[in-house]
């Protein structure tokens, strides 16, 4: 028997707790607080990592952890692995504390479902990786013939896709986030076996209550531990989803995949958070960013116009950060023009993290990626 009864989670949070969230993130920040720990791990039936057991759950239980997936506790769609997120609850029976923990469920109908399943888990179970304080915690996971879960340990504000258009999600969250982002990708390419994540993007990005991001999203992951990706699986895959986060280069060109992949997705998703835009509009910021704005202006103008008018009421905002990054956003999604590729002359993710170290803001919070990891 396992030492936790199941609750339902019935709400949301609401937009007192977010504000109070806010102020509690920038205070933890200014003191150079570490992010809290995951909670302790729990009893399980099978499957272990590293010395611990990972709980396996029924499809029946994680109904029941939330609400029946109830439309009250679902967050959204992820676009690469194409799976549904929920909010739920876990009660320890002997303490009656109750553990925040959101669920990521698949159907298991196309070929590619168990095999993008199976990489996630076996990334999420690698001590390697999951060790870093920016991968989310893995509870548990369900293996059913038609439904796939994995269970995160996780207290969760929402995915960065859903934070991204809130005006309470500051300059200066913002900023906190991009930074840990760049150094887990950092971290993951600077192993002995690069790990790549390849579709990099804000929906398998969860952020928790103290604005910390964690990456759930190794679905389409290649290298290190997980093995080279089987390419005929990704260009399933790719054909049934948005392109917006995925390297041009890989998926037009044909290049070989490798942490200019990452570079890229980054590069997208920096623009996204700093211009409030989603997906297409993302899109289409990234083909203007290829002629005169970035090119002859050096971010400067395009800061001013695309950036100003999103932030120019935070008093964090600081109109040389918001170049810096702009000019680093454009670099990082340089592609192909008129036949000429130029992933070569994307950053590396170490050269990122240093600029966004360097941003006035992220002094002014005292962060910086080490103390942060």
């Amino acid at each position: 028997m396992r030492g936790f009864m199941i609750r339902a989670c019935f709400s949301r949070h609401s937009g007192v707790a977010y504000r109070g969230a806010l102020e509690r993130a920038e205070m933890a920040a200014k003191q150079k607080l570490p992010a809290q720990p995951s909670a302790d791990q729990c009893r399980s039936e099978q499957c272990e990592m590293a010395g611990v057991e990972i709980p396996v759950y029924s499809y029946a239980e994680l109904k029941k952890i939330t609400n029946g997936f109830s439309a009250e506790n679902f967050m959204g769609k992820t676009f690469s692995s194409n799976s549904l997120l929920y909010r739920g609850e876990i009660v320890d029976k002997e303490s009656n504390l109750v553990r925040k923990v959101i669920v990521e469920m698949r159907k298991n109908e196309k070929d590619y479902d168990l095999k993008v399943w199976q990489t996630q888990l076996n990334a999420l179970k690698d001590p390697a990786i999951s060790s870093h304080p920016n991968v989310v915690k893995l509870q548990g996971y369900c293996n059913s013939a038609c439904d796939l879960g994995l269970v995160y340990d996780c207290h969760a504000l929402g995915t960065l896709h859903s934070l991204i258009f809130d005006e309470s999600f500051s300059w200066s969250m913002r900023m906190k986030v991009a930074l840990q982002l760049a150094g887990v990708l950092q971290f993951l390419h600077s192993q002995e076996k690069p790990l790549i994540l390849l579709n990099f993007e804000p929906r398998s990005i969860l952020v928790d209550m103290d604005f910390n991001p964690l990456i759930f999203g190794f679905g389409l992951a290649s290298g290190g531990v997980l093995g080279i990706i089987d390419h005929r699986v990704l260009r399933l895959i790719i054909l049934n989803g948005p392109q917006v986060y995925l390297d041009p280069e890989y998926t037009l060109c044909g290049i070989t995949i490798g942490p200019w992949c990452d570079v890229f997705s980054f590069g997208t998703l920096l623009l996204a958070m700093i211009t409030k835009s989603h997906d297409q509009e993302v899109g289409k910021i990234i083909a203007r960013s290829e002629y005169s704005f970035l090119q002859r202006f050096y971010g400067i103008n395009f800061a001013k116009f695309i950036v100003l008018k999103n932030f120019w009421k935070d008093g964090k905002y600081h109109i040389r950060d918001s170049a810096a990054v702009t000019k680093l956003a454009g670099r990082c999604v340089k592609s192909c023009m008129m036949g000429v590729k130029k992933y070569h002359e994307r950053p590396g993710m170490s050269e990122a993290v240093s600029i966004l170290e360097c941003l006035r803001v992220v002094k002014e919070l005292g962060l910086h990626c080490s103390s942060l990891a």
